[in-house]
């Protein structure tokens, strides 16, 4: 049986992975926006929130987003399968208001 020390560095290590699966989320529509989707982005004004969704980025013929594609669906496998094996209950949701509302303060 897995002792506390070793069972709260595995969830560091969930929300590590899920922090680094948002930067690269982030970096590739960034790279979406410069190019393949640079036409919607002109729609936009600077700081308003557009809901994206990963599949929106699948199959865009852009070798640097299909790249960031592979990148986010392997972080994802990954984390999902750490939270398996050691029967983590991580809401990561919440993880995420946690983090903004921190932000906002």
């Amino acid at each position: 049986m897995q002792d506390e020390h070793y069972k709260k560095t595995l969830e560091q290590a969930v929300y590590a992975l899920h922090d680094a699966e948002t930067q690269v989320f982030t970096a590739m529509v960034n790279i979406g926006f410069a190019g393949v989707y640079e036409d919607i982005s002109q729609v936009y004004e600077h700081g308003e929130t557009i809901n994206l969704e990963l599949a929106m980025f699948e199959n865009t013929n852009d070798a640097n987003i299909d790249l960031m594609v592979e990148v986010i669906n392997k972080i994802n496998t990954i984390k999902n399968s750490i939270m398996n094996i050691n029967n983590l209950d991580i809401d990561l949701e919440d993880y995420d208001d946690d983090k903004d509302e921190n932000e906002e303060q």
